[in-house]
């Protein structure tokens, strides 16, 4: 899946909603304020970023995406500060309108503390002459769109009125709808694909006056579904990760948050909706738009300010998930959605203590039985028992490090036991490789695989090519 991620850079993603300028004065306090009970803040820099649906725009775009803007700023320093931003970042911004006055949010922080903000904003509803545009233009506005994104800060611009004729729209076309939404009324948002509320909107929608347990969550989730005709209700709940509250299999699906450092929330839900976003409009399952937007705001929340990720970086984040050993499970539901997608998944393992060209044309040969390769990788523990005390020479981080970089490897799992037969039984590859050497030998999983109708293959080893005459090579040239 880490190379399938590319896929997300070929969406359109239309945002629609509450453009805003997020303005932080950053500085350091060294004393109190002689007038009042205050801090003085010695201002060293002020900085501008875009803001509210803005913040989603850039996380789009810093995912490789396209976007088309449609809402409005201010004839102001603001507003021309906004616009100028959105062209740099080569945005369609055919549907930005001009009115009223910037909604502004002026942070002020010291030492990545934020200790006060500032709102500049007047709630008012789009003019009629902009709402009849929008709706007149809707073929236009959607064209080419591959999914919408409504993002809703109750800031006035996403009346029901023009709520409802985008998501009919879309519909109609079939394009996914994406909503942050806002408010009590969950009524606004009928027909969407997706809402993604956190905690209080949650209870705002459902009429909730605390969290209750876990079974009420689906059972009240599912109701809000039916009564807005929902598919999904994404339930945003921070240190706790993600419940995707499913329609259509009436149920709820706990994803848990990432372990990560705090350093700054702001903007990881306009994150966490990009990423959805983007991920849905490009086939993806639900499955792994949660994991992927789990790990995107785990990076984000570790950077001071509204902050975005990219997919390298989100590919880097789970190449080092992999080689920690973490979430298996997780990666094994990887595949087992690729499975479900039709693709065909190729199993092969060994120790790999030195990764040479001799693996590097196994890798290659195995790729091209199938769609997807695992790679099942010996433990350091494993590798001594089997090999001696003197290996590994390459710990098992490291080992991982090096197979998830090659580029015809798609997962690499490590595996305890001395043999990966248990592990074999969980992925339940459609082809078990190994090199020609092992063909008339007892091989671990063979007969599993074969059972439910999977092959076995052989593939042509490199000839001198051997971790153990690289070893030995290299003793005697130390000697």
């Amino acid at each position: 899946m880490v190379q399938d991620l590319e896929q997300i850079k070929n969406q359109t993603v239309l945002v629609v909603g509450d453009m805003m300028v997020d303005k932080y004065i950053l500085g350091t306090v060294n004393r109190i304020s002689p007038e009042a009970p205050v801090p003085v803040l010695h201002q060293r820099e002020v900085q501008r970023k875009l803001g509210g649906a803005g913040n989603v725009i850039v996380n789009v775009v810093s995912l490789g995406a396209r976007v088309r803007a449609v809402g409005r700023v201010g004839n102001d320093e603001e507003g021309a500060f906004f616009s100028r931003n959105l062209s740099d970042l080569h945005v369609d911004t055919r549907y930005i309108f001009i009115e009223g006055s910037t909604i502004t949010k002026t942070r002020v922080s010291a030492s990545n503390q934020q200790f006060i903000r500032i709102d500049e904003e007047t709630v008012t509803a789009p003019s009629k002459s902009v709402t009849e545009r929008i709706s007149a233009e809707l073929d236009a506005i959607l064209g080419g769109v591959t999914v919408v994104v409504l993002s809703d800060y109750a800031k006035g611009f996403l009346t029901e009125e023009l709520t409802q004729r985008i998501i009919v729209a879309a519909k109609e076309r079939g394009i996914i709808v994406l909503v942050d939404p806002k408010g009590k009324h969950v009524g606004k948002y009928r027909g969407a694909t997706a809402i993604t509320p956190n905690g209080k909107e949650f209870m705002d929608m459902t009429g909730l006056a605390e969290l209750p347990g876990e079974a009420k969550i689906e059972e009240v989730g599912l109701r809000l579904c039916t009564q807005a005709d929902l598919d999904y209700v994404i339930f945003t709940r921070s240190e706790k990760g993600i419940s995707v509250i499913d329609r259509a299999d009436a149920k709820k699906t706990d994803y848990p948050a990432l372990k990560k450092e705090v350093v700054d929330v702001t903007g990881a839900g306009d994150t966490v909706v990009a990423t959805i976003a983007l991920m849905l409009g490009a086939g993806f399952p639900m499955s792994e738009c949660i994991t992927m937007a789990n790990q995107a705001a785990s990076i984000v929340i570790s950077r001071f300010g509204a902050s975005q990720t990219t997919v390298e970086e989100i590919k880097e984040a789970l190449g080092m998930q992999v080689q920690t050993g973490h979430d298996q499970q997780e990666i094994l539901a990887r595949i087992a959605q690729q499975k479900r997608r039709g693709k065909k998944v190729v199993f092969t393992n060994g120790c790999f203590d030195l990764v040479h060209a001799g693996h590097i044309s196994s890798f290659r040969q195995a790729r091209s039985f199938g769609d997807i390769l695992v790679v099942g990788v010996n433990s350091d523990e494993s590798v001594r028992r089997l090999k001696g005390e003197t290996r590994p020479i390459v710990s098992l981080p490291h080992r991982i490090a090096l197979l998830t970089a090659l580029k015809c490897v798609d997962y690499v799992i490590p595996f305890e036991e001395d043999t990966p037969q248990d592990l074999i039984e969980q992925v339940r590859p459609d082809v078990l490789v190994k090199g020609k050497d092992w063909e008339g030998k007892r091989i671990a999983g063979d007969e599993f695989v074969q059972a439910y109708g999977g092959s076995v293959r052989f593939v042509e080893l490199e000839q001198g090519l051997s971790t153990t005459e690289l070893i030995e090579r290299i003793k005697k040239t130390i000697k």
